[in-house]
């Protein structure tokens, strides 16, 4: 694990080893976003943190909650799409919603912690791969894959085409007014 001390609220945070915790004193959000050490350079750790308030807020979400994300490789995006979804293929990005499963499974919130909203698990592979097609780079890509799981946890529905279409116009929105540059 990493400890990390944030400067303004001088409190230590306990974080697995490879992960950047951010705890932005302008905001009621927790934050953790771990990169696979392979993809580190090529992507920002604390963009996607940024990106993941922007969204957060302008979606009207408000804080105190907590949110992980994950940028990994296709064989640890395989394991839990196999593991929870039963889906035995890659997939890009996946969402675990902790808000449902607290209330399926009586899970309760350490009081001294933000509510859960969930983790948000994403392929680089997926990404890097399909960027192109979207008119993406690799990092735009891994942006508006994280932008697609958050507005999953939130409650979005990609199910039908027309959902799909909306949510898509949604992503591209939120990416465009954030100026990602990750």
């Amino acid at each position: 694990m990493n400890n990390h001390t944030d400067p303004e609220q001088k409190v230590m945070i306990e974080a697995p080893e490879g992960s950047v915790v951010n705890v932005d004193p302008d905001s009621d959000f927790l934050i953790t976003v771990q990169i696979e050490e392979q993809f580190e350079d090529r992507v920002s750790a604390d963009a996607l943190h940024h990106l993941a308030i922007h969204v957060l807020q302008a979606e009207g979400k408000q804080g105190p909650l907590e949110l992980g994300v994950v940028v990994t490789t296709d064989a640890e995006v395989l394991s839990p799409n196999i593991q929870y979804l039963g889906h035995d293929f890659n997939t890009d990005v996946i969402s675990f919603s902790m808000e449902e499963e607290d209330k399926a499974d009586g899970f309760l919130t350490p009081t001294d912690r933000p509510p859960y909203l969930g983790d948000i698990v994403i392929s680089y592979d997926r990404a890097f791969e399909q960027a192109p097609d979207y008119g993406y780079t690799t990092p735009q890509e891994v942006a508006n894959l994280l932008i697609h799981g958050i507005l999953h946890l939130l409650g979005w529905d990609d199910s039908t085409d027309d959902l799909r279409a909306k949510m898509q116009a949604r992503q591209e929105e939120l990416l465009r007014d954030a100026a990602f540059e990750g």
